[in-house]
C-alpha cells in the first residue's frame, strides 16, 4: 500500500460520515496486522499529529480515530516517534493518551518520566480511564510521585483499587515501606470488611466449576480486590489485620487462602501444615503460592517435592481457564482432571536445557492433550523457572499413543525452529551514493540547456555522459543487490558481494553509530561488525534490534 493511500485514509478519519470513519479504521487495523509493512518515519510523525487534531463527535465507543492512529504508531517505537508522541500527547483523546503512556513506558527512558508523571496525574484527576497499571507498577519511584498528587482519588470508586495497586508496588519495591500508613490503614480496614462480607456470600458454596462457568467476571473482580488488600496487609499490619489473615487462610477459595497464607508466613503467623499442603497441590493456587513464597525467599517452605509436576498442572489450569481467541474473546474453558502423563527434555534456540510435560485434561466430557513448559534445567532438575511454551491443540488424547504424542511434539518444535531460523525480520540494502545523485542533477541540467540552446555537435558529449551515468547506475544497482544487512532468525548478517559476516543476537553487547558506520560489539566488547550507516534507515534498524533483543536475559545496549 503506497503512502498516498494511507494519507487518504487519514483524511477519511476526519469525515463527518461515521460509516467512512469506520471503514478507514478497519483498513488501518488491516495495515496494523501486516508484519511486512514498510512505512516512512515522516508519515508516522504525521499520523501522530493527525491523532492530536480534532475529530467529529463520536457516535459510539469504537469511534475513536485518535486512539486508532496512536495504537498504529505505537507499533513503531523509534526515538523520533517517541519524541513526536511526547510533543503532542497533551492534545490526544484520553484513551489515546493511555495507549501513548503504554508506549512511552516501554522505552524505560527516564528523560520522559516527567511527562509521563504529568499526563498520568492529569488523567486520574480529570478523566475515568483504564490506566496501564502493570506497566506503571514497574516504576515505583515514578508511582510515588503520581500517588502523592492523586491520593484523594482513593475515595473514588473508579480509581480506588488502581491506587491500591500503585501503593502495593511502592511498598513491595522497597521504595517506601509503610507509605502513608496513617492515612491508608483506616481505609484499608474498612474496604476489606466490606469485601469480606461480599465474599462470605460465596464461601459456603465455593466450587471451581461455579467460579469458572457461572460466577466468572464479577467473582474474579472480587477475588482480585480481596487479594490486593490482603497483600497490602504485609505492610499495613495490625492486630485487626492479623485476625483478618487468620480467617482468610481458612476460606474455601484456594487463591484467597493461598495469598493469606503467604502473608501469614511472612509475618511469622502459624499456618497449619494441612492447609499449606492443600493450597500447594491445588491447581488453582499451587503456582501462585510457590512464587509468593519465593518472593519472600521462603520457597524452601513449599511442601511439595518434586514441585515441577504440580506447578505444571497449576500452570496449565491457569493457561486454559483464562485462554482467549485471536479476537481477544474469553474461551470459557474449565479444565478438569489435569494429569501429568510424561515429559520430554529438549533445548531451546540458545541451547538451554528445557523440560516440557505431556498433559491431559477433561473438557466437555472429552480427554484432551496439552503441553506445559518449558521448565529451565540449567541450575537444577526441579526448577520452577519457565520459558513460556504451554499450549493445546485440543486434540483428543487417546487418538495417539504417548510415544506418538512425544514424536509429534518434537517434530513440531523442529519445524518451528527451522521456520524461525529462516525468517527474515529485517533487511536493508545500500542507498545510491550521494555523488551519483549529484551527477544526475548535473546531467539533467545539462540536457535542459541543450534543448534550450538547440542541438549541435556537442550533443555527442551529452550522450557520452548519459551513457556513463547509465553504466554507473547499473554498477551501483548491481552492488546494491549484492550488499545488505539483515536479521535472519537470531542472526544479524552483513553481506558484501560473496562475503558474509554475522553475529548471533544474544552475543551482542552494544550497538553504536557515528557519521559513517554502525558498530556492533560482542560480549568481549570487541568490534565484530561494521555496517555502513547509509545501508539502513537507522530508526528502522534501531527498532528491529530492540524488538529482537529485548527478551534476552542480558540485553544489548543499542544507541538511539
Amino acid at each position: 500500500m503506497n503512502e498516498l493511500t494511507i494519507r487518504n485514509m487519514m483524511k477519511q478519519l476526519h469525515s463527518p460520515d461515521a460509516e467512512k470513519r469506520f471503514d478507514a479504521m478497519g483498513r488501518l487495523y488491516g495495515l496494523k496486522e501486516n508484519d511486512n509493512l514498510k512505512i516512512r518515519v515522516e508519515l508516522l510523525k504525521d499520523m501522530v499529529k493527525s491523532a492530536a487534531s480534532s475529530y467529529p463527535e463520536r457516535v459510539d465507543r469504537w469511534d475513536n480515530p485518535s486512539l486508532a492512529l496512536i495504537d498504529f504508531v505505537c507499533d513503531y517505537p523509534m526515538p523520533e516517534i517517541i519524541d513526536e508522541i511526547v510533543l503532542h500527547i497533551d492534545q490526544l483523546d484520553p484513551e489515546a493518551k493511555v495507549r501513548a503512556l503504554e508506549c512511552l513506558l516501554l522505552t524505560k527512558d527516564e528523560g520522559i518520566f516527567q511527562e509521563i508523571h504529568e499526563q498520568t496525574v492529569k488523567l486520574i484527576l480529570e478523566e475515568e480511564v483504564e490506566l496501564p497499571v502493570e506497566e506503571l507498577s514497574e516504576f515505583p519511584v515514578l508511582l510515588r510521585g503520581i500517588v502523592d498528587k492523586t491520593f484523594e482519588k482513593i475515595e473514588s470508586e473508579h480509581y480506588r483499587f488502581v491506587l491500591y495497586e500503585f501503593i502495593l508496588a511502592i511498598n513491595e519495591s522497597g521504595v517506601e515501606p509503610g507509605y502513608k500508613r496513617a492515612r491508608i490503614l483506616p481505609g484499608l480496614s474498612a474496604d476489606y470488611k466490606r469485601l469480606r462480607e461480599e465474599y462470605l456470600t460465596y464461601d459456603a458454596e465455593y466450587q471451581p466449576h461455579y467460579v469458572y462457568r457461572s460466577w466468572k467476571d464479577s467473582y474474579f473482580l472480587l477475588r482480585y480486590r480481596i487479594n490486593t488488600l490482603i497483600r497490602l496487609m504485609t505492610f499495613y499490619f495490625s492486630e485487626e489485620a492479623e485476625e483478618f489473615l487468620k480467617e482468610a487462610v481458612l476460606f474455601r477459595d484456594p487463591r484467597i487462602s493461598g495469598t493469606a497464607a503467604v502473608v501469614c508466613i511472612d509475618k511469622n503467623i502459624r499456618v497449619e501444615e494441612e492447609i499449606l499442603e492443600l493450597i500447594s497441590v491445588n491447581v488453582e493456587s499451587a503456582e501462585m503460592v510457590y512464587w509468593g513464597l519465593s518472593e519472600g525467599k521462603k520457597e524452601h517452605l513449599f511442601p511439595v517435592s518434586p514441585k515441577q509436576p504440580v506447578l505444571a498442572k497449576s500452570h496449565l489450569f491457569n493457561h486454559l481457564a483464562f485462554l482467549r481467541d485471536e479476537e481477544g474473546e474469553h474461551l470459557n474453558i474449565y479444565p478438569e482432571d489435569i494429569q501429568v502423563v510424561d515429559f520430554v527434555d529438549t533445548f531451546n534456540s540458545y541451547n538451554q536445557p528445557l523440560r516440557y510435560y505431556l498433559m491431559s485434561f477433561l473438557h466437555d466430557g472429552e480427554v484432551m492433550t496439552a503441553w506445559a513448559g518449558g521448565y529451565v534445567l540449567e541450575e537444577e532438575d526441579d526448577a520452577a523457572d519457565i520459558w513460556e511454551g504451554t499450549y493445546t491443540d485440543f486434540e483428543p488424547f487417546h487418538d495417539r499413543t504417548v510415544e506418538e504424542h512425544k514424536q509429534l511434539f518434537m517434530k513440531k518444535r523442529q519445524e518451528e525452529h527451522t521456520e524461525s531460523e529462516q525468517a527474515v525480520y529485517f533487511e536493508s540494502s545500500p542507498s545510491l551514493p550521494k555523488g551519483l545523485w549529484f551527477f544526475y542533477a548535473l546531467l539533467i541540467s545539462h540536457w535542459i540547456r541543450v534543448f534550450i540552446n538547440g542541438i549541435d555537435e556537442e550533443v555527442y558529449i551529452s550522450i557520452a555522459f548519459t551513457v556513463i551515468g547509465g553504466l554507473l547506475t547499473v554498477y551501483e544497482l548491481w552492488k546494491k543487490k549484492r550488499s545488505g544487512v539483515s536479521i535472519v532468525g537470531r542472526e544479524l548478517i552483513k553481506a558484501k558481494g560473496e562475503r558474509k559476516e554475522s553475529i548471533s543476537l544474544h552475543e551482542i553487547k552494544k550497538v553504536t553509530y557515528d557519521k559513517k558506520n554502525i558498530n556492533i560489539f560482542n560480549k568481549e566488547n570487541t568490534l565484530q561488525l561494521k555496517i555502513p550507516l547509509r545501508w539502513v534507515e537507522y530508526d528502522h534498524f534501531y527498532y528491529a534490534m530492540v524488538e529482537h533483543t529485548s527478551h534476552l536475559k542480558e540485553q544489548a545496549y543499542i544507541q538511539e
